[in-house]
């Protein structure tokens, strides 16, 4: 039945699925506001919805909303590039990026699994805790931990989830793709303690004065250029608990004497001698011992 409708129908249910998947509650003002259809419309479209899916959502009269069912089955595939752009810059085709959402964008690796992450942002939507199965160094069979989630973020490399952990008591990032398996503790209220709110290091925002790299003076306009340096730095700003992954995504050598050779370093952090957090023995040059902060 889903191959016979119309490209337009396939849009709205599309919408319809994503927001119900990765937000948990969609309603007819998700559709009215975004395709300007009337209430009418918007209520056969659910209804058709239902028709092809009957277990994925259920409405709820109380916050008249459908909630989605923690058993469903996604009906419309979808890639995790579109996934993700979606998550990051919304819906459409709009070029405006969507400002507060505790979503943060690079590049990955590697695919991200779609039905763990929509557990994760599920939950982040819906400020409750889930109840993980999780792979670490530590216990590369698994383990059960109790996590309050409130950001993503894309390391460059692989994804991550900014979470109170209840088992170390303390805000620690976890690889979506560890996670084997998610359960929303929707009955547990949520501390203060446990929210982004209470966050220091994804509160607060460190400036990263990146110049270019003291053995490179011979083509240190180059850089400049290349970077669009001002003054011979490129400050940017970014959450202290991502400084340490974008880092070591970039290559910059922090390293307070410039020590660290390779035609791949062609950035030194000029102020390193001035930050100190915690994960800047992420990056290029830091010369510390590193525990998993995953584990």
């Amino acid at each position: 039945m889903f191959d016979k409708l119309s490209g337009y129908q396939k849009e709205l249910l599309a919408h319809i699925e994503f927001k119900g998947r990765f937000f948990g509650l969609v309603s007819r003002l998700d559709l009215t506001s975004r395709f300007e259809i009337s209430d009418a419309s918007a209520t056969r479209t659910f209804r058709l919805y239902n028709e092809l899916a009957p277990d994925n959502i259920i409405y709820r009269p109380n916050i008249k909303r459908y909630e989605w069912q923690e058993t469903a089955k996604p009906i419309i595939p979808i890639s995790t590039a579109k996934c993700l752009g979606t998550l990051i810059d919304g819906f459409g085709d709009s070029y405006a990026h969507i400002e507060g959402e505790t979503i943060a964008a690079r590049n990955s690796l590697i695919n991200t699994d779609l039905d763990v992450l929509s557990v994760v942002t599920r939950a982040i939507k819906r400020k409750h805790a889930l109840r993980i199965c999780y792979l670490s160094k530590t216990n590369p069979q698994g383990s059960y931990r109790e996590i309050v989630p409130h950001s993503i973020a894309d390391s460059g490399l692989r994804w991550h989830v900014r979470a109170y952990d209840r088992k170390r008591q303390s805000f620690i990032d976890f690889v979506v793709n560890r996670i084997k398996s998610g359960v929303p503790l929707k009955s547990e209220p949520v501390p203060d303690s446990q929210m982004i709110a209470a966050d220091d290091d994804w509160n607060t925002f460190v400036a990263l004065e990146i110049q270019p790299h003291p053995r490179l003076a011979g083509i240190k306009n180059v850089i400049e250029f290349e970077y669009r340096m001002i003054g011979g730095v490129l400050v940017r700003k970014v959450r202290q608990a991502l400084a340490g992954y974008l880092l070591d995504s970039w290559n910059v050598d922090v390293s307070d004497d410039a020590s660290l050779e390779g035609d791949h370093i062609m950035l030194h952090l000029k102020n390193t001698q001035q930050l100190n957090f915690k994960g800047k023995v992420l990056a290029p040059g830091a010369y510390k011992d590193f525990s998993d902060s995953q584990s």
